[in-house]
């Protein structure tokens, strides 16, 4: 697990039915899928960021994600690319780390290291999340 901040936490995070997760997602957390931490945290500050200025495009926190994420701006589209699916996936806490590990309990979800991303692939991904900003 890595603390962003203090009231935002990622973790590389193994699903075994992802169908049975979608229904228990609520609004302090989310389920996606990414390549690396690093791309999922900056595209969950971006989603905070846009609530605080009041240019979310997304209700929620974890819709705000999505599309930070997918860089699109329809969130079926965000959904069917960075969706939850089975297998490892990271989850987004908007909240304390205590939190984050009663939700890996709740979920039963299989916690995985994480690794760092390459730079090169970093770049892109912080392009993609931040071109939501600018369209």
């Amino acid at each position: 697990m890595r603390a962003v901040t203090p009231n935002l936490h990622v973790a590389k995070v193994f699903v075994k039915n992802a169908d049975e997760l979608i229904p228990r997602i609520k609004g302090d957390f989310q389920l996606v899928q990414g390549e690396c931490w690093e791309e999922v945290a900056f595209a969950a500050l971006l989603a905070l960021r846009s609530f605080e200025r009041g240019t979310n495009r997304a209700r929620t926190l974890g819709g705000e994600l999505l599309l930070r994420l997918s860089g699109r701006l329809q969130i079926k589209d965000a959904i069917a690319e960075r969706g939850v699916r089975d297998g490892e996936n990271y989850l987004v806490v908007f909240g304390s780390e205590k939190r984050t590990r009663e939700l890996l309990l709740e979920l039963d979800l299989e916690e995985l290291p994480v690794d760092d991303c390459e730079k090169e692939k970093l770049k892109t991904f912080f392009e993609k999340a931040a071109l939501v900003e600018v369209l």
